[in-house]
């Protein structure tokens, strides 16, 4: 028998564990318009978990039941609710080889006062790479301190959505996965995504900023 509450947690887990990670079927499952029998096959078939249909039709059923589970989406909603939503638009970023001879130019580029006096200028650094991101008047003149070598990529034609949490906000777990869950379900793409209290900083493609700043509002108004 504790061999086999040992194997019902574990299904258990992997079930929940599916189900966080796909909104979509969260979403159906909130409004009650999927088939719990239908899910479970669906589960069973898509995903390498070994255990019988009633198990996993169980799990499903527990899910939707659990009370925290559903105690954290109405956090993530207040936490969104509270926040305030601004965007930034005409924005270009810069990719740059992470080499050492980069940081000579990088170094040049923070001494200027127009770029450390920019509202819109973010350097950011990754194992390969270094990212700069300035305002689309400012592009031009921030690629012409690196010489072409150095320039890896650049793309134009961003926006930023800025969503400032309170503090309260801040320390809800799953805003940032509730969002990125959110905004790939709509098909959008998020180019860059980074957070520094008490904000959290989305860049995407001008085209998709409406449908972005939308998605977020159904979130922070909806009563999960």
């Amino acid at each position: 028998m504790a061999g086999f509450g040992h194997s019902m947690t574990s299904i258990t887990k992997q079930v929940w564990e599916i189900l966080d990670n796909d909104i979509t079927i969260k979403k159906d499952l909130e409004r009650g318009i999927i088939n719990v029998s239908a899910l479970a096959q669906y589960i069973l078939e898509t995903y390498a978990i070994k255990g019988s249909l009633d198990s996993v039709i169980s799990a499903v059923r527990r899910y939707k039941a659990d009370e925290t589970i559903q105690d954290d989406y109405a956090k993530i909603s207040k936490a969104l609710g509270e926040a305030v939503i601004s965007t930034k638009t005409n924005i270009s970023r810069i990719t740059l080889r992470n080499t050492s001879n980069v940081y000579k130019y990088v170094g040049q580029l923070m001494g200027n006062d127009d770029f450390l006096k920019n509202d819109v200028f973010r350097l950011i650094k990754t194992r390969h790479e270094v990212q700069i991101v300035v305002d689309r008047d400012s592009f031009a003149k921030a690629k012409a301190f690196f010489p072409e070598s150095a320039v890896e990529d650049t793309h134009k034609g961003l926006v930023e959505l800025s969503i400032q949490l309170t503090q309260k906000g801040w320390d809800t777990k799953g805003v940032l996965s509730r969002i990125a869950n959110e905004l790939a379900t709509q098909g959008i793409n998020i180019v860059m995504i980074f957070s520094v209290y008490p904000s959290v900083s989305i860049f995407l493609d001008e085209k998709d900023l409406v449908r972005a700043h939308e998605a977020i509002v159904r979130i922070s108004a909806r009563k999960d």
